[in-house]
């Protein structure tokens, strides 16, 4: 057993940290992230301090499958924090303040060897791509659900992959 600072904001994602087989439990709360491993310790230089209190469970990605894991995380301060497995601020990766605090986690999608890093705050849509530069500028607010997360429609016949979200009133909303 292992006492937190404060309840798990995220899902709890398995990492085969070391790249040997065993596997390591990554998470955060409000104000760390842990990686814990299958004994219950952390792992070395782990827990990470936030540099500002987290809004939303972390998002983790791998764009490659090669166990080169990216986490991300929102803060109070309105921004989007990148970090390496290791636990170090990402380099290259600097996206713009969200113009709303971050609730729900971080998307990742892949279209025709283009990565799509997506959220939405209570207003706005953000796309961007592995630097945190605007990919698509959506210019259309509505106010976004909070029940849903967005979900990439590959399969429509005659339409082109997009993403679709809800609104607060049940309106599919299509990027």
């Amino acid at each position: 057993k292992l006492e937190l600072e404060s309840p798990i904001l995220s899902d709890v994602f398995q990492i085969d940290y070391f790249n040997n087989g065993k596997l390591q439990y990554l998470f955060n709360t409000k104000t760390r992230i842990h990686l814990i491993d299958r004994n219950g310790n952390y792992v070395e230089k782990y827990p990470i301090t936030l540099r500002s209190s987290a809004t939303n469970g972390l998002a983790l990605f791998d764009y490659e499958n090669n166990k080169d894991y990216r986490i991300f995380i929102a803060t109070e301060d309105r921004d989007i924090y990148g970090y390496n497995k290791e636990g170090q601020i990402l380099k290259g990766w600097s996206s713009d303040k969200t113009e709303q605090i971050l609730h729900r986690p971080l998307h990742h999608f892949r279209l025709a060897e283009r990565d799509y890093i997506v959220c939405a705050d209570n207003y706005s849509t953000y796309i961007w791509n592995r630097k945190g530069e605007t990919r698509i500028n959506v210019k259309t607010h509505f106010p976004v659900s909070q029940n849903n997360d967005f979900r990439m429609d590959f399969n429509s016949p005659g339409i082109k992959s997009r993403m679709a979200i809800t609104d607060t009133s049940g309106h599919i909303h299509f990027i």
